[in-house]
């Protein structure tokens, strides 16, 4: 076993993040630069924290952030050594585990979906809007119970053709149809971007996400043994050139990106940037994850990164925001040569899919229903868009008729946090933007998102969005905390 010399001592960057942070920052370039080599034993956290002049607890948060890194393996009574990654990661167990302070699971509050005025009132959520769309699934359902009675009991026997065309439709867009046999279907949007992950993809390895996106994403990477890496966006989405400074001095394996929509920002990436990351991704050899479950109610013409870099892109649609998230219905379009590995991945990540659940799906498609409903829903959301846009008017609001959501920039000197816990007092409950950081990050927008996709009457919803403008003019100082 080979030990770290008894003079190393990391050298940390000035930079604002926590000290400890910045030790593990420091450890991991000191690994990924081979002055640590696999199999080096990290200093005793007591002599470090000796050496560095700080508390033992302060070493041990740092070891704990390398370790969910997947860059080193504690092991009690022997003490913390550098990981080779060429290896397999042996599964922990009660005696090599790092410390660990224990758990204690999240209170969240019992959400009102209908008019009960007692519960809190969930803007924070961006399902499927309803739109009548309820009585066709029921009709639909019960023609497969009745026609496929066995298939109610049994597991999926296999992927019919049918299942491959309804996501080359929903995944079609203007100058872009992939192959149905490019196609593979998923349980929903999540599952299958996981398994392109694992599919694409090891321990330690990179993936960039922008500075606010879909964090749930990030954080079940990260639950993988998977690095993520923050990339510069703006208004207008992902920045081409910080991205390309990532590509050259990190090396990242995979971009996760939604080009048509993001969330929680509302930016659409500009053509122009998706041909410049295309060939950034190209010239570095990055995979492509492009998140496109809005992309049919953005209304997005622009060329998809798919039909830019068909070689690297995994085009990903799902039901979730236009039919029905319940139903768990999404679909890939792979690379040529890749849906038969990320077929298999997904089966082995999710633990398979439910055959009426994705007969249905494919049928409301192809039946053209899933199109109706869609049309139906953009009705409502623009309604309730504009309730919302009257109800805000003079505070800075980025929205879009086609979308149920909004980006709320917070004034002065309204935090993000502090600003969610106050509309929650009213019995409203926001996302703020901590909810969509993929990484502990120094930018900050000072901004919530209100979505209003929940089926609540346009009374409740002006009165919801009366209070949260009555929360941004009442100032921090009508919800000061007493400690």
């Amino acid at each position: 076993m080979m030990q770290t010399p008894d003079s190393y001592l990391p050298q940390l960057a000035e930079t604002s993040q926590p000290l400890y942070t910045r030790l593990a920052d420091a450890i991991e370039r000191d690994i990924d630069s081979g002055v640590l080599p696999a199999g080096s034993r990290l200093p005793p956290m007591r002599n470090l924290a000796y050496d560095i002049g700080v508390t033992i607890g302060t070493i041990n948060r740092a070891y704990n952030l390398i370790a969910e890194r997947g860059l080193v393996v504690g092991e009690v009574g022997r003490g913390t050594y550098v990981r080779d990654r060429e290896k397999p990661v042996p599964f922990p167990t009660a005696s090599t585990r790092l410390a660990a302070p224990p758990h204690k699971p999240a209170q969240h509050p019992v959400f009102d979906l209908g008019e009960n005025n007692d519960a809190v009132m969930n803007l924070d959520t961006t399902s499927a809007i309803h739109a009548g769309q309820a009585k066709i699934i029921a009709e639909q359902f019960a023609e497969i119970a009745a026609r496929q009675p066995h298939m109610l009991t049994d597991y999926v026997p296999g992927i019919p053709p049918s299942w491959r065309e309804a996501g080359s439709l929903l995944l079609s867009r203007p100058g872009y149809a992939p192959s149905p046999d490019t196609i593979v279907a998923t349980n929903g949007a999540h599952a299958g971007i996981m398994a392109v992950v694992m599919t694409l993809t090891a321990p330690g390895d990179r993936i960039v996400f922008e500075t606010a996106s879909y964090a749930s994403i990030a954080r079940s990477a990260t639950l993988a043994g998977r690095r993520v890496i923050e990339a510069a966006m703006d208004e207008d989405g992902l920045v081409p050139e910080e991205f390309e400074k990532l590509c050259a001095r990190q090396h990242p394996r995979l971009l996760y990106l939604m080009p048509s929509l993001n969330n929680p920002t509302l930016a659409r990436l500009p053509a122009a940037r998706r041909k410049a990351i295309a060939e950034i991704c190209r010239r570095y050899s990055v995979w492509i994850i492009e998140d496109a479950v809005y992309a049919p109610l953005s209304g997005d013409t622009d060329p998809p990164l798919a039909s830019l870099c068909p070689e690297l892109t995994f085009h990903v649609g799902a039901m979730s925001k236009t039919v029905s998230a319940s139903l768990r219905a999404g679909w890939i379009a792979c690379p040529p040569g890749y849906a038969g590995r990320v077929q298999p991945a997904h089966r082995m990540f999710s633990g398979g899919g439910s055959y009426p659940m994705k007969e249905l799906a494919s049928r409301l498609i192809l039946s053209g229903e899933a199109e109706r409903t869609l049309q139906k829903a953009r009705t409502v959301i623009s309604h309730r868009h504009d309730l919302l846009r009257t109800a805000l008017e003079g505070y800075k609001l980025r929205s879009n008729p086609t979308c149920p959501f909004a980006w709320l920039s917070l004034p002065e000197p309204w935090r993000s946090g502090p600003f969610r816990d106050a509309v929650l007092q009213r019995g409203i409950m926001i996302a703020h933007e901590d909810d969509f950081k993929p990484a502990r990050s120094d930018v900050t927008f000072h901004a919530v998102r209100i979505a209003f996709a929940t089926q609540y009457s346009d009374e409740r919803y002006v009165k919801a969005f009366a209070a949260i403008r009555d929360v941004l003019e009442s100032g921090v100082t009508g919800h000061a905390t007493i400690i």
